[in-house]
Parts: C-alpha cells; structure tokens; sequence
C-alpha cells in the first residue's frame, strides 16, 4: 500500500530538499561547492540564471566556487562538480537507438533517412570533435571544424552564417562525451577539453544513479516525469530503473517514486516561505508535468512561452505568478511581477527585498519592483 500525499506536502518537501529557506529558517550559509542541489546540476538557461538560482539557496559568494559548464541533460549547460561530469556522460549516453533518436529531436527523420544511426551520429560527432579541438577553441570555430570531419548527412547549411554546421542537437550532445565543458564567462564562449577525460562512453551507465537522484530532489514523480527530464520514452526509463530503494507515493490520485530515504521529510517537510523570487531554470522548475506547479492551465501560456520563459512567483510553497526584468542601463533594475492570484501585501514586502537580493547579484544600484 503506497503512501499518500497531496501536491502542497510534494512541494514543500522539494522546497526544503533543494535547499531553498523556509518559514522559520534563515537562507543557509553554505559554500556554493557544498550545495545538496549541485549534486543534481544548476542549469544556466539564460546566461546567468544559476548564479541567481544559487543566490536563492546561500548568503555565501556565489562566485566563490569550483563548479563547471557543461551540456548535460536536454543538451542544455548545466553547472556541475567538475568531478561528476564522466558519470553524467555514461548515465546521459544512449541507452538503445530509440533512445539515442528521443535525444537528437527534431533530427531523427534525418538520422533515419541518413543510414547513420542517432547513436553512431553522436560518436561521430565526439570522435571529430577530439580530433580537431585541442584547446579551448570558440563554439563557431569548433563547430566549423567539427562539421567538415564528420559524415556529410549530419552536416546542414546554416543562412544566418553562410556555412555549413554539424547539426546544433549533435554538436551539443556529442560535448561532454567526448570530453568538452562550457566557459560562458569568455565572450563568444569557449569549448574546452576536460583534462584527464576517461574517453568516449562505450555504453550507458549509471543512469539508475542519476534517476535516484532526481527522484531525491524533484520527487515523488512518475515514469512519464522521469522520461520527460532524460528527453526520452517510459519503455527506456522502466529498463534502468533503480531496482531498490524507492518508495511508491500517491500524490492526488497519481503514482509517483520517491527514495525511501526520504520519506520522513516528505511526510514532514518544513513550513514553505512565505515568498520567494525563482529565477528561470530554477532546480524547483526543472518539473516535467506542468499541471504540478500550476494547477490552473490558463496560466501555462504565460509561464512557459516559446521564447523567453521568465522567473516563478513562490508565496506560500506555490507558484503565484511570473516576474520579468527590465534593466535601465546597468544602474536601474525593474522586476515586473504578474500575478496568477492577488498577492497579500506583507508577501509583497517580502518579494521587495527578494527584488533587492536579486538586483545585488547582479550589481545594480537601484531595484524596484511592479505588480500587474
């Protein structure tokens, strides 16, 4: 008989699992290098997010660390401990051509018009990109390069350049296994060989781990949830579930997982604060089923746009509206907050100085916060 929980108790326990302040608890002053939520990779979509994501969790220098860049899940650069970047290479490479096909997305009709397959596609692409990056290179540069060694069916020409590219998905899926992190700090952004890299994956492994730790910091989810952050199908996911150590949990009526390690905080999480300001890509919004953080779905369109999804609203534990920013050169800073609900004023107060927190992070003088 599984445990059962409704959706406020699942929230509030991710809220205290990823290390965001609570109700009666002070943000944490905890090195950003010893933050439980690195372990799962802060994604850093757009530029910049997950310095703020992690300025959320710590009073702490978030410059003050030895995190890395790489392409890691959803071929999106994720911040990660240098030292986890091999096992997230294994646990991310193919499991079968289904698989490796969920992974290149909009690619697979070429993939299978091609007689390559998505996964040879990949080592290709890494096996090029050995060959021909020797040191930190440009991203245009080493793609240019990239795209003449490798087979002319993963090639495509690019209007916007005048050239032709290896396909982006392949470029970016093909980084890490080959042995190449991200430095965004360099302007245009830099490829740069991971010293001592192990070599290209010969096959998936670990990918168990790696859903166990997912299912600890976004947990309970299902099956579907789980194939949705790996960008592939529930068949693949059921054919390296952890064999042991997880827990079934009713949540509203659906199943979901959890590690049994973790039952105890689920079914006593701490009270949730009272307002927060998420930026986008936060580990909290890293959440595949959208019906889990906004129940209302007249307000989906407006959280997760085609372009340019913008920060979440946290008051109480849930998402009550949006918030954007508008920058008046590098003195002004205006957080524009919609709301999904009427805001109560003493959580407004508490989103001002959030507002504040976040106009410091990024070095401005002056922020000011409006509600619509």
């Amino acid at each position: 008989m599984s445990t059962t929980v409704d959706r406020a108790r699942v929230l509030a326990y991710r809220i205290a699992r990823q290390g965001l302040p609570g109700r009666s608890r002070d943000r944490t002053p905890t090195p950003v290098d010893d933050l439980d939520v690195v372990d799962l990779g802060v994604q850093d979509t757009p530029p910049g997010s997950a310095r703020l994501a992690l300025g959320v969790r710590t009073d702490a220098d978030v410059d003050d660390h030895n995190l890395v860049r790489a392409w890691t899940l959803r071929a999106s650069p994720f911040l990660h401990h240098a030292e986890d970047l091999p096992k997230f290479a294994a646990a991310l490479w193919p499991h079968s051509e289904r698989d490796a096909l969920g992974k290149v997305a909009w690619q697979r009709s070429v993939m299978q018009k091609s007689g390559i397959t998505a996964t040879q596609a990949i080592r290709y692409t890494a096996e090029a990109m050995q060959e021909c990056v020797t040191g930190p290179t440009v991203k245009g540069a080493a793609s240019a390069a990239v795209s003449k060694i490798v087979p002319k069916a993963l090639v495509s020409y690019c209007r916007g350049c005048q050239a032709e590219h290896v396909f982006e998905s392949l470029f970016r899926l093909a980084a890490l296994p080959g042995g190449f992190r991200l430095d965004l700090d360099r302007s245009p952004p830099l490829l740069v060989p991971i010293e001592n890299w192990p070599g290209i994956p010969e096959e998936q492994a670990g990918t168990d781990e790696l859903i166990m730790l997912y299912l600890t910091f976004a947990g309970p989810a299902s099956i579907g949830d789980v194939a949705a952050w790996l960008t592939t199908t529930q068949s693949e996911v059921k054919q390296v579930w952890p064999g042991e150590g997880l827990v079934e949990v009713d949540v509203d009526g659906r199943a979901a997982w959890l590690p049994e390690s973790e039952l105890d905080l689920l079914l006593d999480p701490p009270e949730p604060p009272r307002a927060l300001l998420l930026p986008t890509s936060d580990p909290f919004l890293q959440e595949r089923n959208k019906l889990m953080l906004v129940p209302d779905k007249t307000h989906h369109k407006a959280m997760w746009p085609a372009i340019g999804q913008p920060g979440a609203v946290l008051v109480d534990g849930d998402v009550a509206g949006i918030w954007r920013t508008k920058a008046s050169g590098r003195k002004k800073l205006e957080i524009k907050i919609t709301e999904f609900r009427p805001i109560e004023p003493d959580a407004r107060d508490e989103l001002a100085r959030e507002a504040g927190r976040i106009g410091a992070l990024r070095g401005v003088a002056e922020t000011t916060l409006t509600f619509s």
